[in-house]
């Protein structure tokens, strides 16, 4: 069995492909030596703060409204224990997944690694030990407004003190015991789970874009449509980096399709949803490009407060924790994504509909009460699942008002909502994209397409969904999209055996 790559952290900045192997345990993580002198660093510019007694945020003072109060020297352990567990309050709610705090870990380790938090290194050694054993903690989800993931970062740091935690287990091989100084601050003072989830996220909606565009193929191969509004001249016409990327990955799918032969297209001008897809999707990939870049240097960012400039001695109050480019960011990916689906939904209809394919109705063998994909209400689940998608892209940046710690906190980010709507939004959309790519096989089958006069790119997923097709067999027995759902899954790149979002 061939080791796993180690991502050594300390050296470079994590990237969201990093974030997910990591998760996803394709790759290990250690601590460079360049990370181990940056953690030495910043913890003797604390250990000063401390032996001088200088009045320093969350070192030797409280945190949030409680900030003008000092901690004496003597009590900084017990404050640190207390406000670890104090901050941890458990309200009823999901779990994060492994996955999710495999990522957590990894990205709170990281922003340690850069010397900046003035941690122990005893500290760190024993959460990069618990990561390297996959003795995980848990955490609740749905707590933060995004100006750190304060109660859920809590949550995970709870068992490094030997006390229990959401759930058994995730102390690691080597608990800390007690906190020191400035140490508790820096352990609930990150967005490290949010960005989890997000780079998680990130990954699936690229594979769901890509197979987005592999369905709108299959259902111009089962319109059969007219190419020539998907031509590269209108791409470069329009200008549109996304369009031209999206326009290209059409073509190649398409390439040799029999469908780019004259008298193919039955009409000379399709249906919107079938004409914009470049220019729909185009706008998509734009919104994915905007979003992968934010949380890309989001993970690189110095979020902990104070931060710690080890090269002059100093300790800085900051905002870094604020979230509202993160927000914007998956907002925009989300509204992006709603809206090929959206068009992916009229494409489903459009492609069974008598009066625009010259087929029967519901894509049955012949006119009459029985078969086709609307006896299996194909229809049906379609629309529900594009509401669904939908309903969740609304944007989430504008939805915080409120004034915590006597009015001391009186603006957020809100990406972890941004987040939870883009994760919930996930499996709703790769069954439309399933739902659009089942009935277009079955308007191919119809119309007697040979499988090999397909685009070459199209062949292989249109040859595995028509054998899970119920052609022919409609009300024997219940359809169950869910094996289809997972080809396209795989079709899209998407790992075999990863169950995050269904």
């Amino acid at each position: 069995m061939l080791s796993r790559p180690i991502i050594s952290l300390g050296e470079a900045p994590l990237s969201l492909d990093d974030v997910a192997a990591i998760a996803r345990r394709e790759a290990g993580v250690a601590l460079s030596p360049a990370g181990r002198e940056a953690v030495l660093r910043a913890r003797a510019v604390v250990d000063r703060l401390v032996e001088q007694a200088i009045p320093a945020y969350g070192i030797t003072t409280g945190v949030g409204s409680q900030k003008d109060f000092g901690v004496s020297r003597e009590a900084i352990a017990r404050y640190n224990n207390m406000m670890i567990t104090a901050h941890a309050t458990l309200a009823p709610g999901t779990n994060a997944p492994p996955e999710v705090v495999r990522a957590a870990l990894a990205i709170q380790l990281a922003l340690f690694a850069r010397g900046r938090s003035g941690v122990r290194l005893e500290l760190v050694e024993a959460l990069l030990a618990r990561l390297q054993a996959d003795d995980l903690p848990a955490a609740r989800l749905g707590s933060s407004v995004g100006a750190s993931d304060i109660v859920a970062m809590s949550q995970l740091a709870v068992p490094l003190l030997g006390r229990p935690g959401v759930a058994p287990g995730g102390s690691g091989p080597t608990p800390v015991g007690a906190l020191a100084a400035k140490e508790a601050i820096s352990l609930l003072n990150s967005n490290s789970l949010m960005l989890a989830e997000a780079a998680l996220a990130l990954a699936e909606i690229r594979s769901l874009l890509d197979a987005a565009t592999l369905a709108a193929a299959l259902s111009m191969e089962g319109f059969r449509g007219n190419l020539n509004s998907w031509r590269e001249e209108v791409d470069l016409a329009r200008g549109q980096p996304g369009q031209i990327r999206v326009g290209g990955a059409l073509r190649d799918a398409l390439a040799a399709s029999r469908l780019w032969q004259a008298g193919e297209a039955r009409f000379l001008q399709d249906p919107l949803s079938f004409r914009c897809v470049p220019q729909i999707h185009g706008a998509a990939e734009a919104a994915f490009d905007f979003a992968h870049g934010l949380f890309e240097a989001e993970l690189s960012a110095a979020c902990d407060n104070p931060m710690i400039e080890a090269a002059t001695g100093v300790f800085l109050s900051h905002g870094n924790m604020e979230t509202s480019a993160c927000c914007l960011g998956m907002d925009t990916l989300r509204q992006g994504l709603a809206k090929v689906i959206e068009a992916s939904g009229q494409r489903i209809h459009k492609i069974q509909w008598p009066g625009f394919t010259g087929l029967p109705t519901s894509l049955a063998v012949e006119p009459g009460a029985i078969g086709g994909v609307q006896f299996l209400n194909l229809g049906h689940l379609a629309g529900a699942n594009v509401g669904a998608v939908r309903q969740a892209a609304f944007p989430a940046l504008l939805n915080y008002s409120g004034q915590l710690d006597d009015g001391v906190e009186d603006v957020a980010g809100n990406a972890p909502q941004s987040v939870a709507e883009t994760v919930r939004c996930l499996v709703p959309a790769w069954n439309v994209v399933t739902l659009e790519i089942a009935c277009a096989v079955w308007a191919i089958h119809r119309r007697e397409v040979p499988t090999g006069a397909l685009g070459r790119g199209l062949q292989p997923l249109a040859s595995e969904i028509l054998a899970l097709l119920p052609i022919g067999r409609e009300g024997e027995t219940i359809f169950d999209l869910g094996p289809l759902v997972e080809a396209v899954k795989a079709a899209a790149g998407v790992p075999r055996g990863e169950k995050r979002h269904g």
